[in-house]
């Protein structure tokens, strides 16, 4: 079974489309659009998209997609989300002064990137802004597993607003013939 997720290796939609099925094939695709698309295809046996936040509410346009798809949504998946700071080994927390994520991860930390007076800048995913982290003064929001993979300090932990912070994610499936 392949199970098709938003992002790159790390993500949040990695981890909940880890947890679809035992021995399923991870297959990654640049946006939500582009998931729903490989299920449809069959290129993929189930996709997994982020729907809501429990801090920071719907994920924009996938409601829409979902509605537009004529995919179904099979199952959800609540997933505890802990966002870190991230940042190359070696850098230290008071010299950076931009972070880089998910619009919805940055939303969901509002309140410690407000502490931190950092700027802010958008990235498509946030293993993608992890993957793509260059600079000492730049870091990322992103999981645990996202340093791991990316070779990434935690320069520091949950530094989400709500430490319940949730994201429901849809698991969606094509329609079968009965």
């Amino acid at each position: 079974m392949i199970v098709a997720y938003q992002g790159a290796p790390g993500a949040f939609g990695h981890q909940a489309a880890g947890s679809v099925a035992n021995f399923a094939s991870l297959k990654a695709f640049p946006s939500f659009a582009d998931v729903l698309a490989a299920v449809k295809r069959g290129e993929a046996q189930a996709g997994v998209l982020p729907v809501v936040n429990s801090r920071a509410g719907p994920v924009d346009g996938v409601g829409e997609l979902i509605d537009d798809s004529g995919l179904l949504v099979r199952q959800t998946i609540d997933l505890p989300i802990r966002l870190h700071l991230l940042a190359r080994p070696g850098a230290r927390l008071d010299e950076v002064d931009t972070v880089v994520s998910h619009p919805m991860a940055l939303r969901q930390c509002a309140r410690r990137l407000g502490e931190l007076g950092v700027a802010q800048r958008e990235a498509s995913n946030t293993a993608v802004a992890a993957q793509t982290l260059a600079d000492e003064r730049t870091a990322v929001l992103a999981s645990s597993l996202a340093a791991e993979l990316y070779g990434l300090a935690i320069l520091e932990a949950d530094v989400q607003d709500d430490p319940d912070n949730m994201t429901r994610f849809a698991v969606m499936v094509a329609p079968t013939l009965d």
